[in-house]
């Protein structure tokens, strides 16, 4: 490296946009940075980048900034929670906040202040996370729609883009640097298409492992909670903080947490690769290739690959449209008679069209889900992980007020895996002919989240894709790093 390279490598160390979370952390627990000015440093940026990318619903500096000083009296005693500890992490304004108002998008819920947080929220707090802004998203996280109360959330890498799914500012934010991690939410795919359309890594956990108290629901069987990062090693540090058991949600499952960071190095030499190659059929070429280079990248790491088929999958993604629009028309059935004027049309009429649902469809559709379940678990038995396409498509053009120029595809690639509860991640793989990101999508067993956060790690350890970012201006806001960790005071 001469003196130029290693000068713009200070650089970027100094760049808080592009450090991750276990840079941070190690940062402030060695009192090198001040949880304060990583704060102002973001809020800066924020502030610089928020009118063109509209990622978050509501934010308060003054809280943000309070909550990292109390952070940097913790640290400078010497009492480090762990790798957490004065990072900021966005949550998606689904997760209730307490003292603070959580819309899940919908102009209903507009004055709603929670007296409690979310589990996830909780336990990001207790871990010293900073709760940094309540990200966009659409009404009750029923998208992709066409219209948006606090408007559409932009692609980063390029504004005139659709951002995704419902956590579509979860999955913006992290992209742009604005934090280094974000708690999305996915019922039909709406961690994994946000993350896969802004090149970060979105992880869907297993079905349980992630408790869903206090967080807004969409279609309860379906719904899942996870980390938005753009390293697996950022994301397997969100997972060990929020994972795990709560006795009050009927939705949690009594089970150990995983070690996931100290897992993220275990070989992965054994591990079977099950390739959908039939959901490759539909793609374009370029975006085929990329995908392929991105298995030949898995390959080097010592997997084994071999075709898979799974015949229930397609009937499984059209089931979901009936099981989500049915649960969430049980859910909001006295909201929608009560405020009904006050959804947005597209909603209101998918909620109208799951109270008209005859009840045989549903029973079908959950018919479809157990012989999906079925017939991965016996697939299971010769595989350990499945690779298939994050998306069919990179990020499609939209118009200024979120309407997009071409019809959604729907959840082919996303939905099964929730209906089968299994835990799956989308990763960088690589640019469309347009520079636009492409994910590659790994599912795995139920509880496995260790098998592919290990693989996405050693996957990103020898390929750059997710080191890029997008083309968005970059406002210069260096953190003062010492060079030497500074003495702890008491």
């Amino acid at each position: 490296m001469n003196d130029t390279d290693g000068a713009r490598a200070a650089q970027r160390a100094r760049e808080p946009a592009y450090l991750g979370i276990s840079q941070i952390g190690e940062l402030l627990a060695d009192r090198r940075v001040s949880s304060v000015e990583l704060c102002q440093s973001l809020l800066a940026r924020y502030e610089r980048l928020e009118p063109q990318l509209n990622a978050f619903i509501s934010l308060s500096p003054e809280r943000i900034l309070s909550d990292a000083r109390a952070a940097e009296t913790e640290l400078a005693r010497g009492t480090v929670r762990g790798p957490l500890h004065g990072v900021p992490i966005a949550v998606k304004d689904s997760c209730w906040t307490k003292g603070e108002r959580t819309t899940a998008g919908a102009m209903v819920m507009s004055d709603f202040v929670p007296d409690r947080d979310a589990t996830v929220v909780a336990r990001l707090r207790a871990a010293g996370a900073i709760i940094f802004g309540k990200t966009n998203l659409p009404e009750f996280a029923y998208g992709p729609v066409n219209s948006y109360h606090f408007g559409p959330t932009r692609n980063p890498w390029d504004l005139e883009r659709f951002a995704g799914g419902s956590s579509m500012g979860s999955g913006a934010a992290v992209a742009a640097g604005v934090v280094p991690g974000a708690i999305g939410s996915d019922t039909t795919g709406s961690i994994r298409n946000p993350s896969t359309w802004a090149g970060v890594v979105g992880l869907k956990p297993t079905y349980g492992l992630v408790p869903l108290r206090g967080v807004t629901p969409l279609a309860t069987s379906l719904d899942h909670v996870g980390p938005i990062a753009r390293s697996a090693q950022d994301c397997a540090l969100l997972l060990e903080a929020i994972a795990g058991y709560d006795r009050l949600d009927p939705t949690s499952v009594d089970r150990g947490v995983g070690r996931y960071v100290a897992g993220l190095e275990r070989s992965v030499r054994s591990v079977r690769l099950g390739i959908l190659r039939d959901l490759w059929s539909p793609l374009p070429d370029d975006l085929s290739r990329v995908l392929d280079n991105g298995l030949r990248v898995l390959g080097s790491l010592g997997v084994r690959s071999m075709d898979a088929t799974v015949a229930a999958w397609d009937a499984a993604a059209e089931a979901s449209h009936v099981l989500v629009r049915c649960e969430a028309a049980a859910q909001y059935r006295d909201l929608l008679k009560e405020r009904g004027a006050d959804f947005l049309p597209q909603v209101r009429e998918r909620l109208e069209a799951g109270l008209a649902t005859p009840a045989p469809d549903y029973l079908d559709a959950q018919r479809v889900g157990r012989r999906l379940r079925l017939e991965l678990r016996e697939l299971f038995k010769q595989v350990d992980v499945l690779a298939l396409p994050a998306r069919e498509r990179t990020a499609p053009l939209m118009d200024a007020a979120g309407h997009r120029h071409d019809p959604e595809a729907g959840p082919r690639y996303a939905a099964p895996v929730n209906i089968a509860g299994l835990p799956a991640l989308t990763i960088p793989c690589g640019f469309d002919d347009n520079g636009l990101p492409v994910g590659l999508q790994l599912v795995g067993r139920a509880w496995e989240e260790g098998t592919l956060l290990a693989l996405a790690h050693q996957f990103q350890q020898i390929t750059e894709w997710h080191r890029r970012h997008p083309p968005l201006p970059q406002p210069r806001t260096p953190l003062p790093i010492s060079t030497t960790a500074a003495v702890q005071t008491t």
